[in-house]
């Protein structure tokens, strides 16, 4: 079922600005790194709001992931966000170099599609893992 929760405002719709603008540049180019300039107040409360309001925004299905697995071929884009303690990351795009980050809470990670990405958690890591659909319009191309 679809979340009908809306982007609150203040800090929350700014984080939704930032990380649609993160998502934008990297859309199945590269894997990307970003440190969240806006915090949501209450990070627990981003798995009820962001998913709606970045299909909104980016014009594609989003829907929350339980768990990545280690070495798995992911078929959608992966939109990581650190929501506590750390967390590393190996990254083997479908094209280019494997690299591997290392994420601490405040940060967000994206992998494209066709990526095979192997997570190592840290003792109380906390992620919001998030799959990036197909574009709903027809005329985008990836």
């Amino acid at each position: 079922m679809p979340s009908t929760a809306q982007v609150p405002e203040g800090t929350e719709s700014l984080l939704v600005e930032e990380i649609v603008l993160f998502v934008s540049v990297h859309l199945g180019l590269s894997p990307g790194l970003m440190w969240l300039e806006h915090e949501p107040p209450d990070p627990g409360a981003l798995a009820e709001f962001l998913p709606a309001a970045l299909a909104r925004r980016l014009d594609r299905p989003v829907g929350v992931l339980p768990h990545v697995f280690g070495d798995t071929r992911i078929p959608h884009h992966l939109l990581v966000c650190q929501l506590g303690g750390s967390g590393t990351w190996h990254i083997a795009p479908p094209t280019g170099s494997a690299l591997t980050l290392r994420l601490r809470t405040g940060a967000a990670l994206y992998a494209p599609a066709g990526s095979v990405c192997t997570p190592r958690h840290s003792a109380g890591s906390r992620v919001l893992l998030l799959a990036l659909g197909a574009p709903k319009s027809q005329n985008e191309k990836e």
